[in-house]
């Protein structure tokens, strides 16, 4: 496939450039008026990998394979390209972005080795190859130390969210301020919402759940069609399940304002994956309320209201009416539950089971001496409350 018809994949992607798009300067022409042909500049290659970009924040998952195939392509051309090419600005920063795009490190290695980027700009180069090569240590270092003040906008918020992403464990309150200055320094596409993704957990175990859920409603209200948007779904059922921990009641008040104004199939979801994995975690009361939640907007699939189903049986095992469990155990279809979540039907009959079974060991117990001498029945019951204890997690391996 030529370059061109790179480009012209791209473009098929949709009917114009993304709002906002700077014009291309005008062609040179001839005295006939048609005009000449040029190869594609490093800037023409970006902005069409910034459409793509854009076009995979709003859901279009045929542009992540053509991003692929124009990264693959095109880094040759970076590297073909005349020595004057690279006195243009546009082009200098075309080569950062390439690469922190997903391009090869070698692009920009090779043009240092050519001596046709200005040295100036040497320690945004090498953070930026760093980066790609994972030595996150001196990544970091260096690119703490670019001046972004004057720097374009575009350039500057993708720098900011590479910061955000390096400081994230070690700093995260530095890196919640890298990624709020990408987030405005880059409003509107994939910059903007991998920003979004990353900050909601990073604040929210910063203890500021205000305004993770904010961010969350941002994220929900902006990128909800993202091909990204799972990504986000499994971080936000992390998060509440974690709060639902002591504080149910407040978590799902929490939760339930910030997905109001999702469809309601995207609600129910959310609430889905929330429930199991509060579920699994031990967070009953949480998973009982979310599950609860689900089964209340209806329109499921079958299988979906199996899935309900059974994360709200299974929250609300316990010593009380295991009978009662039991019969909502028994009703779900087995045949309609994902593989993982079968394993979990298996754990909560067992659990109601062994409670069932409790009794005739303390029978048991209560019948044996107390002389100090190891017991087999207490034994017994020592490994039951531990299989109760661990037994969804077990399960779910």
């Amino acid at each position: 496939m030529t370059h061109r018809l790179v480009l012209s994949a791209v473009l098929a992607l949709g009917l114009c450039a993304p709002a906002g798009a700077q014009e291309s300067p005008a062609e040179p022409t001839s005295e006939a008026g048609a005009a000449s042909t040029r190869s594609p500049m490093p800037f023409d290659i970006i902005r069409s990998l910034q459409f793509l970009q854009d076009q995979v924040a709003r859901g279009n998952d045929r542009a992540i394979r053509v991003q692929a195939l124009l990264l693959k392509r095109f880094a040759p051309v970076f590297l073909a390209a005349d020595a004057p090419v690279w006195s243009d600005p546009r082009n200098q920063r075309a080569a950062v972005l390439f690469v922190l795009s997903g391009g090869p490190a070698e692009v920009l290695e090779g043009l240092i080795a050519a001596d046709v980027l200005p040295i100036e700009d040497r320690g945004l180069y090498d953070g930026a190859i760093a980066y790609v090569r994972n030595d996150v240590a001196r990544a970091r270092d260096t690119l703490s130390l670019v001046d972004l003040s004057d720097m374009e906008p575009g350039l500057a918020g993708h720098i900011n969210l590479v910061l955000g992403q390096l400081w994230q464990e070690d700093e995260p309150e530095r890196a919640a301020g890298y990624l709020d200055r990408a987030r405005l320094l880059a409003p509107g596409g994939l910059i903007e919402e991998a920003a979004l993704r990353l900050e909601v957990l990073i604040v929210d175990g910063l203890g500021r759940h205000d305004q993770a859920d904010r961010l969350a409603r941002q994220y929900f209200d902006r990128y909800s069609a993202s091909s990204y948007s799972a990504n986000f779904e499994a971080r936000f059922a992390a998060i509440f399940s974690a709060r639902g921990m002591g504080e149910a009641d407040k978590a799902m008040a929490a939760m339930t304002d910030v997905i109001a104004g999702l469809p309601a199939e995207r609600r129910r979801t959310l609430l889905l994956a929330v429930a199991r994995r509060a579920l699994v975690e031990g967070r009953m009361a949480f998973a009982h309320q979310a599950a609860g939640a689900a089964l209340e907007i209806g329109g499921m699939t079958p299988a979906d209201e199996a899935r309900a189903r059974l994360y709200h049986a299974a929250a609300a095992v316990g010593p009380g009416d295991s009978a009662g469990a039991r019969r909502a155990l028994a009703d779900i279809p087995r045949d309609l539950l994902h593989p993982q979540d079968a394993a979990l039907l298996d754990a909560a009959g067992n659990i109601v089971a062994e409670i069932e079974r409790a009794p005739s060991l303390l029978t048991q117990i209560s019948e044996e001496p107390v002389d100090g001498m190891a017991s087999p029945v207490l034994d017994r019951a020592e490994r039951v409350l531990g299989r109760l204890n661990s037994e969804f997690g077990t399960q779910t391996q």
